[in-house]
C-alpha cells in the first residue's frame, strides 16, 4: 500500500476510532512509525487516503466517516461520508450506451421484456460514453444491471439515501440492486446475457452493494430475466435495465455501501404490494411483473 497508507492503517487499527489526517500523522510521527522530510506530512497523508478511497471505492481499506475524518471500512458500524469530488467522479466514469432510436427493435414493450432477444446484435450497437455526457444526451440509452435478490420466497428491499447522486430516487424504496456497466467488461470480456459464462463477473457487480462472504452466505442461483424499460419518467427513458434474479443461500448479508442503502430487509410480495407507493418506478414494474407471473 505504501508507507503512508500502511501507517494510517496501523494507527487507526490501534486507536479503534475515526481520526483526522492530522491526528493520524501526529500519532505516527510521535511513535516513529512515519518519517517524513516534507513540510506538511499531514497533507500528504490526507492526499494518500483520499486518492485511495477515490480510486478503489468499496475496495479501499479506508473510508470517510465524516468530512475530514477517516476510518477503517472493516469496522462496518459507521456510515460513509462521500466527498464532493467523489460525486463528480461518478459522472466522469465511462458507461455503456446504445442509440435510443434502436430501442424498439430490441425492447418493443414498456415494462419487463422477457421474450426472445438477439443479445449479440444489441451488444454490437453498444459503445462507451462518459456518464455526464450520456445523462445530457437523450439520443442514447444507458445500460444498467438490475439484481432482484431473493431468499426463501422473499425479496430484499432497501431505501435509497440522499448520499446517492440520483436525486429522483432519494427516499424511495427499491427491490433493485446494481448500477452502470463498465465498457471494458461488457464490450470485451463477458457475455452479460449468459449468467453461466459471466457468473463471477455478475456476482462481483452485486458484491459492490451487497456483501455476502463475511456472513458465510453465497449466491445459489443467478438467472437472466429480461430487459426493463419504463418511459413514465423522462430520466427512465434514458436507461435500460438488464434484470437478473438472484437466490441466496441464507438471509445473512452486509450492505456494501453503508450510508447509501438503508433499512434493508427481506419482504414478501404481499408486504411490498401493500406499500408499493413507497417504491421507485422500476421497482413498481418489477413487482407488478412478479405478481402477474
Amino acid at each position: 500500500m505504501g508507507v503512508f497508507l500502511n501507517t494510517a492503517y496501523q494507527v487507526l487499527k490501534e486507536q479503534g476510532r475515526p481520526l483526522t489526517a492530522q491526528e493520524i500523522t501526529a500519532a505516527a510521527l510521535g511513535r516513529g512509525l512515519l518519517v517524513s522530510n516534507g513540510l506538511t506530512p499531514s497533507q500528504t497523508m490526507k492526499a494518500k487516503l483520499s486518492v485511495d478511497i477515490l480510486k478503489k471505492g468499496q475496495r479501499s481499506l479506508f473510508m470517510r466517516s465524516e468530512r475530514g475524518t477517516f476510518a477503517l471500512r472493516e469496522w462496518n458500524q459507521l456510515s460513509e461520508h462521500v466527498a464532493d469530488r467523489y460525486q463528480k467522479a461518478l459522472f466522469d466514469e465511462e458507461i455503456v450506451v446504445f442509440p435510443a432510436a434502436l430501442r424498439p427493435q430490441y425492447v418493443p414493450d414498456i415494462g419487463l421484456n422477457a421474450g426472445p432477444l438477439d443479445s449479440q446484435a444489441l451488444l454490437a450497437e453498444c459503445y462507451p460514453m462518459q456518464r455526464q455526457a450520456a445523462e445530457e444526451d437523450t439520443s442514447v440509452i444507458q445500460l444498467i444491471s438490475v439484481f432482484v435478490v431473493r431468499h426463501a420466497g422473499k425479496i430484499l428491499t432497501y431505501k435509497r439515501s440522499k448520499r446517492l447522486p440520483e436525486s429522483r430516487l432519494h427516499g424511495f424504496y427499491s427491490v433493485a440492486f446494481g448500477g452502470h456497466l463498465n465498457p471494458n467488461d461488457v464490450l470485451h470480456l463477458f457475455n452479460i446475457f449468459d449468467p453461466g459464462q459471466s457468473h463471477a463477473w455478475l456476482t462481483r457487480e452485486l458484491h459492490e452493494e451487497l456483501r455476502l462472504e463475511q456472513r458465510g452466505n453465497q449466491v445459489t442461483r443467478l438467472d437472466y430475466v429480461g430487459l426493463l424499460y419504463d418511459d413514465s419518467r423522462a430520466v427512465s427513458r434514458q436507461h435500460l435495465g438488464l434484470v437478473y434474479s438472484v437466490e441466496l443461500q441464507s438471509n445473512q448479508f452486509d450492505i456494501g455501501e453503508r450510508g447509501f442503502l438503508m433499512d434493508p430487509k427481506f419482504e414478501s410480495l404481499i408486504d411490498i404490494q401493500s406499500r408499493i407507493s413507497e417504491f421507485e418506478n422500476w421497482s413498481v414494474v418489477l413487482v407488478n411483473a412478479e405478481a402477474a407471473a
